[in-house]
Parts: C-alpha cells; sequence; structure tokens
C-alpha cells in the first residue's frame, strides 16, 4: 500500500543516513514515521486481496501520503480505515487486526501473543474486484464509524473489507486523541497536554465536512485548562473534496498551512520557530487547500489569511480573519524506502501582527527497513530557513534542522534518538540552541501509546538543563 552562523555538525550516523537517502533518488516526500515504515510491505495497511490486479494509476489508492492515515490529507489528527488497521496491526505489540506477514516473529522474545494472525497461510482476505466489495461477508461491524454515503460509495473510495470488519467509507466517523504528560526537572508537573474529538461527516461521495474541537494545552494544570478562554475551540474544521482521480483534493476552512515534516514533537524548532505548533489555536489559518498524491509524487498548494501571532483566531467562528495573508507550497516524491522534498511558506501581516515572513524547508526520510530485512530503522532530518520582522519592524534571519532516528526493536517498541537546533535570529551573537533527546516508546495494545524521554538542553550563554518528559496518548 500505499515525507555567518556557526552550525553544530549533523551526527555521523544522521548524516550517513541522509546522503544514503539522496543517493537512492533523485528526489521525495514528507513522510513521517509511521508513513516512511509502511511502504515496505502492503499488509501494514490493509488485508490482502485474492488474485489482484493493479487498476491504472488514476484509480489507485495506493499512497505513502499522510491521507493514506488520516481524514485529513495535510494529516493529523482523526484517522481512517487505513489508519486505523495500521494501529491494529502494526503498532500495537498485541495485534487486533492480523499482524503483517513480515512482522510475524518481531514479537518480544519471538513469542506470537494476538489471536487475530493465524500465522499460517490461511490469512484472512479482503475483494479482490468491484463486484467482490459489495459482498455480504465483508459487511462492517464498527463501533466509532457508521452508515455509508448517501448513493453509495466512489469508484475512488476504500473498498469495504480491506480493512476487515472496520467500515471503510463511513457516514460518520469519531475519533479522540488525549495526552496525559509528565514533566520533571526542578519539580514534578503533571498536566494535560491534548484533549481532542473530531468527527467527519461523508453525506455523498466525494464531499467531506471535518471537525475537531480541542483543548489548549498547559503546563500549568488542568484548572488553567478548564480556565482558558481558548477551551473549547475549532482546532480544525474544514470542507473536504476528495475521492478524484490521482487522489486529488481540495478543502477550505481552517487548518495549519502545510510545511515541512508534520512530526509528533510540536515543540521541535522546525514546527513551533516557524509558527506551526499544532497545539495552539494562533497555528490555524483560514483558507484553501489543493493537492494530490498518487504514487509516488505528492504536491500540495494553499492561500490563507489570517495567522497573527498575537491573537488568536475566535474560538468557533470560521470567518474571524485577523489582518494578513499567506501561501504555502509543499510538493516532492518519494518511494517505499525514501522521501524527500520542499516546502515554502509566505505570510504577509502588519507589524502588529508579527510582520512578514517567508519560510523554506528542505526535508528527506531514508527507510532502510525496506532493504534490509535486519535493519528496522528510519531516520528523518529536516533543515528550515526564512527570515521574519521583529517588532521594530527590521527584516532578519532565522535557522533551524531537526533530525531523528528511531529503532523498532520489537513490534509496539520503539527506541528514538532526536537532535534540534535553531538560530532564530542570525544577527544576534550566541543565542542559538539545541537539545537532545532519547526514550522508548510503547503501544502495548491499539489506542495506548507511552513515551518516555530524557532531554538535554543547551541555550546559548546559559547553564545546560535536563529533564524527563513521559506521556500516555489515547487515541482511536
Amino acid at each position: 500500500m500505499f515525507e555567518r552562523v556557526s552550525m553544530k555538525p549533523l551526527p555521523t550516523l544522521a548524516a550517513i543516513g541522509i546522503a544514503a537517502a539522496l543517493a537512492w533518488a533523485p528526489a521525495a516526500r514528507s513522510t513521517p514515521l509511521y508513513s516512511a515504515r509502511a511502504g515496505r510491505t502492503c499488509d501494514n495497511c490493509h488485508l490482502e486481496p485474492n488474485k489482484w490486479e493493479n487498476p491504472p494509476l488514476a484509480d489507485r489508492k495506493c499512497t505513502l501520503s499522510c491521507e493514506s492515515c488520516h481524514v485529513d490529507p495535510s494529516g493529523g489528527g482523526l484517522r481512517n480505515a487505513s489508519g486505523r488497521f495500521y494501529g491494529r496491526s502494526t503498532l500495537a505489540a498485541i495485534a487486533t487486526s492480523p499482524r503483517p506477514t513480515m512482522d510475524w516473529d518481531r514479537d518480544v522474545l519471538h513469542r506470537r501473543r494476538d489471536r487475530a494472525t493465524t500465522y499460517s497461510d490461511s490469512l484472512p482476505q479482503g475483494p479482490a474486484n468491484e463486484s467482490e466489495r459489495q459482498d455480504p461477508r465483508f459487511a462492517p461491524h464498527d463501533l466509532w464509524a457508521h452508515g455509508k454515503p448517501l448513493g453509495g460509495s466512489s469508484k475512488y473510495a476504500p473498498w469495504q473489507g480491506r480493512y476487515g470488519a472496520m467500515n471503510a467509507d463511513p457516514f460518520i466517523r469519531i475519533g479522540w486523541d488525549v495526552r496525559v504528560a509528565l514533566l520533571t526537572g526542578s519539580g514534578t508537573l503533571p498536566f494535560p497536554m491534548q484533549i481532542d474529538l473530531g468527527a467527519a461527516v461523508h453525506p455523498v461521495e466525494h464531499v467531506t465536512v471535518l471537525a475537531n474541537v480541542g483543548a489548549r494545552g498547559r503546563r500549568t494544570g488542568i484548572k488553567t485548562v478548564v480556565d482558558d478562554p481558548a477551551t473549547p475551540y475549532l482546532r480544525e474544521a474544514f470542507l473536504l473534496v476528495h475521492e478524484a482521480p490521482y487522489r486529488a483534493y481540495a478543502k477550505a476552512g481552517r487548518f495549519v498551512p502545510a510545511f515541512g515534516l508534520r512530526i509528533d514533537d510540536h515543540t521541535s524548532q522546525t514546527r513551533r520557530g516557524f509558527e506551526l505548533d499544532n497545539g495552539v489555536p494562533e497555528a490555524r489559518v483560514t483558507g484553501i487547500e489543493v493537492g494530490l498524491n498518487p504514487n509516488y509524487p505528492f504536491a500540495s498548494l494553499s492561500w490563507f489569511r489570517g495567522g497573527s501571532q498575537t491573537e488568536a483566531l475566535e474560538n468557533w467562528n470560521l470567518f474571524d480573519l485577523s489582518p494578513g495573508y499567506g501561501g504555502a507550497l509543499h510538493a516532492g516524491l518519494r518511494a517505499e524506502g525514501w522521501s524527500v522534498g520542499g516546502s515554502v511558506l509566505a505570510r504577509r501581516r502588519p507589524a502588529e501582527h508579527g510582520g512578514d515572513a517567508t519560510s523554506g524547508a528542505v526535508f528527506a526520510v531514508f527507510n532502510p527497513w525496506h532493504y534490509w530485512r535486519n535493519l528496522p530503522v528510519v531516520l528523518q532530518a529536516e533543515f528550515d530557513f526564512g527570515t521574519r520582522s521583529r517588532s521594530s519592524g527590521h527584516e532578519t534571519r532565522q535557522l533551524a534542522y531537526y533530525q531523528e532516528i528511531t529503532w523498532l526493536a520489537w513490534n509496539g517498541i520503539d527506541f528514538i534518538a532526536a537532535q534540534d537546533w535553531s538560530d532564530p535570529d542570525t544577527e544576534v551573537r550566541d543565542d542559538d540552541a539545541w537539545r537532545l533527546s532519547g526514550g522508548v516508546q510503547l503501544t502495548p495494545f491499539p489506542g495506548l501509546t507511552f513515551d518516555a524521554r530524557g532531554r538535554l538542553l543547551v541555550p546559548a550563554g546559559e547553564q545546560t538543563g535536563a529533564d524527563f518528559f513521559a506521556q500516555f496518548h489515547f487515541w482511536n
């Protein structure tokens, strides 16, 4: 199936990995970790079909883009049938959908634990052709996705039966993401990091309306989250026209512009430093985006209003547009084992709302696991650069990079090491900072992920700081 300055040198392993990615191909795609891994075997994301013949390229559902797992083509938030299947079959230590064949011997101590997988050649199969997708034996039994679009599903929609008993193309889908975090440093602080409830209504073929309601996480605790006037608010809300040839789409409403690698760590300076922190309302804009994600190039173009640094959008009013406008271009190419691409993001607004900013990004992902079965690691890297306005109106430059290596030791157990670095103003001497982090991510069963990391922060001219960060992530 189916992303002046004396810069700190990149660690050797990541540099080799990115160089190897560029050597494998001329150019590729912003694929975060899970999408990068999925390219090595089709049954990560759906059941194998019987005697399958690939349809014409324009009709194919395969992609390694964000929309392979999410309703939003730009990624994040509510998961679709493919993303839910991946979470149940591939991510967890104990699977509740059939385990991919290449992962059968990757359980802890090589003990096969789940009952969803036959571990034999009698694997469950999905429909093999157009007529079989209506077969009663593939009827859905799904608690969190119900019905079907009026008039039936489009020929470009996901096929019922390819994801087990899950509803592949529902009328309505409900989902959530909740993160509870613990931070220790000078003290110990538990706090709610994310509380999101999302719904997608797909009334007729080619049209979906998505709304994601959330709370703004606060490190000061649950009371400040509840008392925050930005709680709750519409994090994302848009009309999506999709199920078109070559996986083309258009959306209009409130969203975060597509830029760089949409990694899970919203505190990284490649996200927060460029006004793309998914955890705050100010990162949202209101506009339109068009794109396409066939196998395997990708491209999206957006135009938007808003994006103020000093004024958050009204909680429920999609037509609350702060002064200013902007646009983003996000494009590249990918294959099953690598991806590279680039982004450009421009903002034009009055000085009291943050002033003008123009940003660019280049990024690459390399998945050697696709080529060498005994090397289950993924490398990701992104370098961002741009100009922005100071409060005085003077224009200056900023730089940042992020790199990460992840080792899937066993099913449901990942070890992660990452580094990010930033220089927020290249004209200010010694204001750069870098952060090292390393830890483990555990997904014992679908719907729960535990992430624990130690972090070392080295800000310029200050004493080095360290902390320990842990979170429980509940999702469906």
